[in-house]
């Protein structure tokens, strides 16, 4: 039996500490598509959008989680994720979400500032995003 190398992996956002262990990897979706991480990877640092990430833990789980915005820095002996939310497929209410991507498609039809305009894309993005990782997880 070959040993599974580990690397301890901290996934915060600002309201709790979402994970904090031991695992074997770690995939996140970044700008530039989607990055895989295993113990001993050269040191990265990247900009996370939303999506949904996986991470497996030693005894094999695996963890499918949605994610919005925030950094990943892999350094030598340590990953950090830090995003503005981490959730669970069983953390979603997927009606509420639905709500939510309603609501930014009705602010999206209306004439608003720049700003206004990215932070409701930015809410589409999110809920539409927490509908699949729900809905995906419902399927396995």
């Amino acid at each position: 039996m070959t040993d599974v190398k580990t690397f301890h992996l901290e996934i915060l956002t600002p309201e709790r500490v979402f994970f904090r262990g031991e695992c074997t990897s770690l995939t996140v979706p970044i700008t530039d598509g989607m990055i895989g991480i295993l113990a001993g990877r050269e040191p990265v640092t990247a900009s996370v959008v939303v999506g949904n990430a996986r991470y497996v833990t030693p005894d094999g789980n695996k963890v499918t989680f949605s994610v919005s915005g925030g950094m990943l820095d892999v350094s030598a002996d340590k990953v950090s994720l830090i995003c503005d939310s981490a959730l669970l497929p069983e953390e979603i209410d997927e009606e509420a979400a639905r709500i939510e991507a309603e609501l930014a498609r009705v602010q999206l039809s209306k004439k608003q500032s720049h700003r206004d305009y990215m932070m409701s894309r930015l809410m589409l993005s999110n809920a539409i995003n927490n509908i699949k990782v729900k809905q995906k997880s419902s399927i396995n």
